[in-house]
């Protein structure tokens, strides 16, 4: 009895074992399903939060596309406009010249018929050579020849000048007509403009109000691209100081050559000549200095002047300096330069001969070209294939390589664009031609 009760307690010990172990090996399974389970869940949310923040980029690009087209359009209404208060300025006063014009010449018509029906109703009564031969006197009848003549002139000069005054009505009513139709043409082209300015501005505010919604996205995202403006800035400042230094430095050495040349040259002219009878040898003549190309002004003188960087058309997404932001309160940013939007397949050009001194490959910039101007220098950033390599010489005009179009936004495509002397940043849109 006693080893029954042994092996009974010794039966329930391995059955709770077992069950315990196979508890726990459930357990184990169930921690690991959950932690894939939440594993999969943060990898989930992290690519919708980067979807989200890259949609949010898109948005943010395409208002300022938006907004760099609302500027376009309000410029071309401001034009419009200003051309259609000219024509009608110049149409009301041409309307009020030919009311001038058209009683002068009723007054003349009125006033050269009733001469001509008082020289019908003399010479009624006595023909020209009656009127001569009846005179008193030989003086009487030169004096009668003369009236004649001088009337005959009257008579003639009149016809001349309504002739002319006709002609020249007839002139500007035809032009009034031209006016006109200018005028028409004008105000149909300034409906136009106005009806897609406030499409645009309508499609601005929808995307305005989804960044809105988006605020804590569009934050992240607004400090990203400045983070990325001033890495590039950063880099820019580095690649200027380190090009000041070693320019600084061929000076340097420059002058130290020149010292000792001098301090030889000055020796040599005190040694005494052994041999009077020798000639000194001939030195080598002066370098003349190069001939400068008087038709190219320097670059500092061609502010305003410059072509655009580009070979397409484009407009201006991003404007220059340090400004609050459109669509957040209390938000500033800052652009370095300016921000063009073209076409796919469009290139980057140089403004103005100078040298490449430097090509860098950015992040958020992909590839960007510096060209030196003498102290100035032109910045190409967002470039794909180049087509031009460090040191080249380039002239004004010359493409420098293809743009960047991204496939992941409907194929953007954007040159940022500077001017700096040396590390000082300029506004490039007052330095290029309008």
């Amino acid at each position: 009895m006693r080893n029954l009760n042994k092996l009974i307690i010794f039966i329930i010990l391995l059955f709770a074992l077992g069950v315990n172990t196979e508890a726990r090996q459930r357990t184990q399974k169930s921690v690991q399903s959950e932690r894939r389970a939440a594993a999969q869940k943060i990898e989930r949310t992290r690519r919708e939060l980067t979807e989200n923040e890259k949609q949010t980029q898109r948005e943010l690009r395409g208002l300022q596309a938006l907004e760099g087209e609302i500027r376009v359009h309000e410029t071309e209404v401001s034009r419009l406009s200003a051309q259609a208060a000219d024509l009608q300025r110049r149409s009301k006063a041409l309307g009020d010249s030919i009311e001038a014009n058209e009683a002068r010449l009723k007054v003349l018509r009125e006033s050269y018929a009733r001469a001509v029906r008082s020289m019908r109703r003399q010479r009624q009564l006595a023909g020209d050579a009656s009127f001569i031969f009846s005179s008193s006197s030989f003086s009487q009848a030169r004096s009668r020849m003369r009236y004649l003549k001088e009337l005959s002139s009257w008579q003639t000069g009149k016809t001349v000048e309504i002739d002319e005054a006709t002609q020249q009505l007839t002139q500007r009513r035809a032009r009034l007509d031209t006016l006109g139709r200018e005028l028409r043409l004008s105000l149909d082209s300034l409906g136009r403009v106005r009806q897609v300015l406030g499409e645009r501005k309508h499609q601005a505010d929808a995307v305005v109000g989804s960044l809105r919604r988006q605020g804590r996205n569009l934050k992240r995202v607004i400090s990203e691209q400045q983070r990325l403006v001033k890495k590039l800035d950063d880099e820019l400042n580095r690649i200027i100081e380190a090009e000041a230094r070693a320019a600084a430095e061929a000076r340097r050495k420059a002058e130290a050559e020149a010292r000792r040349n001098a301090q030889n040259e000055k020796e040599t002219a005190a040694k005494p000549i052994k041999n009077q009878s020798e000639k000194p040898k001939d030195r080598p003549a002066p370098r003349q200095p190069e001939q400068v190309d008087r038709l190219t002004a320097p670059f500092e003188q061609c502010k305003g002047r410059l072509p655009w960087p580009l070979d397409r058309q484009a407009t201006v997404a991003s404007t220059f300096g340090r400004h609050t932001h459109e669509t957040l309160e209390r938000v500033t940013v800052q652009n370095n330069g300016v921000d063009f939007e073209t076409v796919p397949g469009a290139s980057a050009r140089a403004v103005y001969d100078g040298t490449v001194s430097m090509i860098i490959v950015m992040e958020g910039y992909q590839n960007v070209v510096l060209v030196r101007h003498g102290q100035y220098l032109t910045v190409y950033a967002g470039l794909h294939e180049l087509r031009v390599r460090k040191g080249d010489k380039v002239k004004g005009g010359q493409l420098l390589g293809t743009l960047f179009s991204d496939p992941a936004d409907d194929n953007r495509t954007r040159l940022h664009f500077e001017v700096r002397r040396e590390k000082d940043k300029l506004d490039p849109m007052q330095w290029l031609r309008r």
